[in-house]
C-alpha cells in the first residue's frame, strides 16, 4: 500500500465513524439535535472532526495525511479496547439485572413455587390482555418472593406484603405516614431487605409503604395512587420521578388507552378484588417465565449494550459526553401532577414529588448539568404550576463531595443513596407535620 493509500484509508476509517453520529443525530433530529447543546455534541463536533480528517485524507500530502490518519485510527482503536474492557465488566451487571441464574439458583426457582422473576406490570397487562383499568394489575402478587436481581452471593429477592409490595406487612396495622410511588429505585432494586429507600423511612421513624415495581412510569403510579391511596389514606404521598427513563416510560404509557382513563376526574381505579382474573392470568405467564433461561440473546435483544458499544457509550460516559435525549413537551404530566394532588387532598393528604437525577450527571471531568436540565425544568415546572412541592435529589446530590457513592454500579441507589434520599424525605416530612415531627436521621 503506498503512503497516498496509507493515509487516505487511515484517515477515511476514523472520519466516518465520526461522521455516523451527526447522520443518525440528524435522522431522530427532535431527540438528539433540536437543542444547542445536543446539536453541538452530536452533528457539529464529529461532524467538523469527521469532514476535516477525510479531507486531510483527500487533500494533503501523503505524509502528513498517513500520520494523521495513523494518529486518528489509532486513538480511535484505543477508545474501542477501553470500550471493550468496561463493556465486560458490566455484562455481569446487565446480566444480574435481567435476573441471569447459576445452576443452582434456577434449581432454587424452579422448586420454589411461590418465587417470582422480576416484572414490569405494562408487559405482564399487555400480555394479560387488558383493556379496562379496573380489571388493571396495579401491583405484585401478595404473600410472594419477588427476585429483584441476581449476584455471586445469590439471589437478592424480597416476600411481597398483603398487596404485592417491597413492605413487611406490619407496616398497614396503623395509618400510613407515607406512600412512596415509583419504579425500581422505590421498589429497592438489588438492595438486601432492610435496605431500601421505604426500610431506611422507616427506621428514621415514618411508617412507609413502597408502593413501586420496576418499570413503572408517572400515569401507572397514578393509577397505583387511584387504587391504593384511597384504600390506606396516608398522611403524605411523594411520587419519585425518575430522570433517566421516566420521560420516555410515560410515553409508553400515554399510548396505552385504558391507561389514559386514569386521567380522569371520573376515573374507575378499581379494587384488588376486580383484578383478580388478570393477577392470576399474570402469575400463570410468570410461571412459564420462570423456565426461561437468561441468555446472552437476551442481553442483545433486551438491553442496549451492542448499540452502546458502537457508540462508545462507556467511554463517554466515563469522561462525561453522554448526552440524554431531548425531552419533549407532555402537557399530561402536568394532569398527572394534579390529578394525584387532587386525590391525595380528597382524605386530607399532602402530594410531593422528589426528582431522581441520573448518575451521569456526576461521572466524568467534562460532565455538566446543561444538557439534563432542560427535562428538570420541565418537571420542576410543572409542579410548580400545580403548587406541588419538590425534593430535589440533584440538589442536594451536587452538593455532596462525590454523588457517585450515592448510586450502585446498576445505577440504581446504594445503600449509602437510599438512606441518603431516606433522610431527605424524613426532613421534608418533619418540615410539614403539625404535630410531633419526625426527625430521627439514619445513621
Amino acid at each position: 500500500m503506498t503512503k497516498r493509500h496509507l493515509g487516505l484509508v487511515a484517515c477515511t476509517v476514523p472520519g466516518l465513524y465520526l461522521l455516523l453520529s451527526p447522520v443518525y443525530a440528524l435522522l431522530h433530529y427532535q431527540l438528539f439535535a433540536a437543542e444547542t447543546p445536543h446539536f453541538i455534541r452530536y452533528v457539529l463536533i464529529p461532524g467538523l472532526l469527521g469532514a476535516a480528517l477525510i479531507a486531510i485524507g483527500l487533500l494533503t500530502k501523503p505524509r502528513f495525511s498517513a500520520l494523521v490518519g495513523v494518529c486518528a485510527s489509532s486513538m480511535l482503536l484505543g477508545f474501542f479496547l477501553f470500550e471493550a474492557m468496561h463493556t465486560v465488566s458490566v455484562v455481569s451487571v446487565r446480566l444480574e439485572m435481567l435476573g441471569q441464574l447459576s445452576e443452582a439458583q434456577a434449581e432454587t426457582l424452579r422448586r420454589n413455587k411461590n418465587m417470582v422473576p422480576g416484572f414490569t406490570l405494562r408487559s405482564l397487562n399487555r400480555l394479560s390482555g387488558t383493556d379496562e383499568l379496573p380489571e388493571a394489575l396495579l401491583s405484585g402478587f401478595p404473600a410472594t418472593q419477588v427476585v429483584l436481581c441476581t449476584s455471586k452471593a445469590g439471589i437478592v429477592s424480597y416476600t411481597a406484603d398483603r398487596y404485592g409490595f417491597n413492605n413487611p406487612d406490619d407496616v398497614y396495622d396503623r395509618r400510613l405516614d407515607l406512600m412512596l410511588l415509583g419504579d425500581s429505585f422505590v421498589e429497592g432494586f438489588c438492595l438486601p431487605p432492610g435496605e431500601d429507600l421505604a426500610s431506611s423511612a422507616r427506621a428514621g421513624g415514618a411508617a412507609t409503604a413502597s408502593i413501586g415495581i420496576r418499570g413503572n412510569g408517572p400515569l401507572v403510579e397514578l393509577a397505583m395512587l387511584g387504587r391504593f391511596g384511597e384504600l390506606l389514606h396516608p398522611r403524605h404521598v411523594m411520587m419519585a420521578f425518575v430522570e433517566g427513563n421516566d420521560w420516555e416510560n410515560l410515553e409508553r404509557e400515554l399510548a396505552v388507552p385504558w391507561l389514559r382513563e386514569a386521567l380522569s376526574p371520573n376515573a374507575n381505579y378499581g379494587l384488588q378484588s376486580t383484578a383478580q382474573a388478570t393477577m392470576r392470568e399474570a402469575r400463570s405467564i410468570l410461571a412459564e417465565r420462570k423456565n426461561s433461561p437468561v441468555t446472552s440473546v437476551d442481553l442483545l435483544t433486551r438491553t442496549s449494550l451492542l448499540r452502546n458499544f458502537v457508540a462508545l457509550q462507556q467511554t463517554l460516559a466515563r469522561l462525561g459526553l453522554v448526552y440524554p435525549k431531548i425531552a419533549g413537551d407532555k402537557p399530561e404530566f402536568r394532569q398527572i401532577l394534579h390529578r394525584a394532588k387532587e386525590l391525595t387532598e380528597s382524605w386530607g393528604g399532602t402530594f410531593t414529588l422528589i426528582y431522581i437525577p441520573r448518575m451521569d450527571r456526576f461521572i466524568g471531568p467534562f460532565s455538566s448539568d446543561q444538557p439534563f436540565d432542560p427535562l428538570r425544568r420541565r418537571v420542576l415546572a410543572a409542579a410548580a404550576g400545580e403548587g406541588i412541592p419538590v425534593i430535589d435529589l440533584h440538589e442536594a446530590m451536587r452538593a455532596q463531595a462525590d454523588p457517585i457513592v450515592l448510586y450502585a454500579p446498576d445505577a440504581h441507589f446504594s445503600r449509602a443513596g437510599a438512606k441518603f434520599v431516606a433522610n431527605e424525605i424524613l426532613r421534608s416530612i418533619a418540615a410539614k407535620e403539625t404535630g410531633p415531627p419526625i426527625t430521627a436521621a439514619i445513621k
